[in-house]
């Protein structure tokens, strides 16, 4: 596997072509935005804090101002797409001459490069690329599913224009968009939200054998390889939990649908009164209904509230947090566990380290 720098230096040229602007911030995170519409080259940045918020406002405001790109730890480069690149993504776009940002992606062992395609002020899709074979995986599981829930009437998710080989070792994913410089992105739960969720249970909701479910394999994995846990949970109390969700409905029927897995602010926007959510990558189709709506809620009181675990469960035992079913909300943390130790491969650190201890102490919250 390639490093994501060897990845990136095959997708583009540098010291040629247009002026942009190249920034990261303290986790490592790298982002390289046109100079040119920079507005809009500005909606691929996605932050949760306030210096982040006022970075992508201001930004394109001031950014001629040395000082400021100074004080921003910015840097120029020049940057153009590859050749081959070029040509696809003009091809599955119809449109020539393609405007572009990137991010260059989460450091951890699923990291990959996205790019934000545009013409104008008018946002045309993003391609995603990586070399590893098991992200390409990923690749292919979204646009699958992309296409199952286009077929099941859910409008408001992007289209696969692209999935397969560019050649060179990467494997590409490029998806349609509705978002515009006007798309919101909303930090706080609403109505948008849970129609968004009851339409898509009612849309894929299917009776299945809890044994041949998505759900299932990923508890029955983690039963397999509990020395990938790490030192941050309590491993006896986890596999316990397991057990007993296991137990709970093995040998039974249950009425599961598809799960986003990763339903966060930041993988969504409203766009004319309509919630579009995007990033399927990681979704399963057969869990337990709704789980979705406990990691939206987990993730921002954890990345936006700052929220520890002892937070978070005082706001479940009160009256704010009386709508979490206990049950689903056991489901949803043992699956995540369960995901980012087999993601891992117990290499855990950084966030996802310190997501894992807020993950089980909440479990050993709920098992008290």
């Amino acid at each position: 596997m390639m490093t994501i720098t060897a990845v990136f230096n095959k997708l583009f040229n540098l010291d040629e072509g247009c002026l942009f602007y190249r920034f990261n911030n303290a986790d490592g995170k790298i982002w390289i935005m046109p100079a040119k519409n920079l507005r809009t080259a500005m909606e691929l940045y996605q932050p949760s804090g306030w210096k982040g918020k006022w970075m992508k406002r201001g930004f394109p405001l001031l950014h001629k101002i040395r000082m400021v790109r100074s004080l921003l730890h910015t840097e120029k480069i020049r940057c153009r797409f590859d050749g081959k690149l070029k040509k696809l993504l003009e091809k599955v776009t119809d449109t020539e001459e393609l405007d572009f940002s990137i991010f260059c992606g989460t450091p951890c062992v699923h990291q990959k490069i996205t790019i934000q395609l545009s013409k104008g002020h008018r946002i045309l899709g993003y391609c995603k690329a990586t070399d590893s074979c098991e992200i390409a995986a990923l690749f292919d599981n979204e646009a699958q599913l992309l296409n199952v829930l286009h077929k099941k009437g859910i409008r408001s998710v992007p289209e696969c224009l692209f999935c397969g080989d560019l050649g060179n070792g990467l494997s590409i994913f490029v998806q349609s968009t509705t978002k515009t410089s006007q798309s919101k992105v909303v930090h706080e739960w609403g109505i948008l939200h849970d129609k968004f969720l009851l339409r898509l249970k009612e849309a894929t909701i299917q009776e299945i054998a809890f044994e041949k479910s998505d759900f299932c394999r990923v508890l029955t994995a983690l039963q397999k390889h509990t020395d990938w846990l790490p030192e941050e949970v309590d491993k006896a109390m986890v596999m316990h939990a397991v057990e007993d969700t296991v137990k709970q409905w093995e040998g039974k029927h249950v009425g599961f649908c598809a799960y986003h897995a990763d339903f966060t602010p930041w993988n969504m926007y409203v766009e004319q009164d309509e919630l579009f959510v995007f990033d399927w990558e990681y979704a399963q189709m057969t869990y337990p209904p709704l789980l979705d709506k406990y990691h939206f809620f987990i993730q921002t009181f954890i990345f936006e509230r700052h929220w520890t675990a002892q937070d978070i469960m005082a706001y479940v035992d009160s009256p704010d947090g009386k709508w979490m079913d206990k049950i689903l909300f056991k489901c949803y943390l043992l699956d995540m566990i369960a995901r980012f130790t087999i993601r891992e491969k117990g290499t855990i650190n950084g966030d996802i380290s310190r997501l894992m201890q807020i993950w089980s102490g909440l479990l050993a919250g709920l098992t008290m």
